[in-house]
């Protein structure tokens, strides 16, 4: 059973001049009557949302620049509503959803390194990091010193060798 609120009264639903006439059991139709007299029933099921005129005076034609269509007041087409009005809301959704899995994918793909070729000099040889390799380990599996190292690649930062990249060793 759902909560009552202080918005589930006609005065508060229905449009200025609309009162609730009647209800039909075996159709589950509401029947309302507007301020000039005409009669509006109810989509079956529905005890407010989108009403038809029944009887009573025509509705008055408006252009596209005077057009007063508000939500909750009483529309009276003839027509049956097409389905892309009825799921138009699914497509909000489904922009919504596309939108945050492109973001998800951009994010993913931006988090990925990039890594730069080295070129190296005459004097040195280039070697690939493997995992567990540090400027150290490096430096004393090749037989130079440290400092050498380093100079040759300028702007290495050691804490952060990334595997499979490439860094020169100069020759001893």
């Amino acid at each position: 059973m759902g909560r009552w609120s202080q918005y589930d009264t006609d005065e508060e639903r229905l449009p200025e001049g609309m009162t609730r006439i009647g209800y039909d059991a075996d159709t589950q139709t509401y029947t309302f009557r507007d301020a000039d007299g005409s009669i509006w029933e109810s989509a079956s099921g529905n005890q407010y949302g989108q009403l038809h005129r029944v009887s009573g005076p025509a509705p008055p034609r408006y252009d596209d620049e005077n057009d007063i269509s508000q939500p909750g007041v009483p529309i009276s087409t003839g027509r049956q509503p097409s389905w892309r009005r009825e799921m138009m809301p699914l497509l909000n959704w489904f922009l919504l959803v596309g939108l945050f899995l492109l973001f998800v994918f951009w994010f993913i793909s931006g988090s990925t390194k990039r890594v730069d070729t080295v070129t190296c000099t005459d004097a040195s040889t280039p070697y690939k990091v493997k995992t567990g390799d540090t400027c150290w380990a490096i430096a004393d599996l090749k037989g130079v010193p440290l400092e050498d190292l380093l100079k040759a690649n300028q702007g290495i930062n050691c804490d952060k060798l990334a595997v499979g990249g490439t860094i020169c060793v100069p020759r001893p």
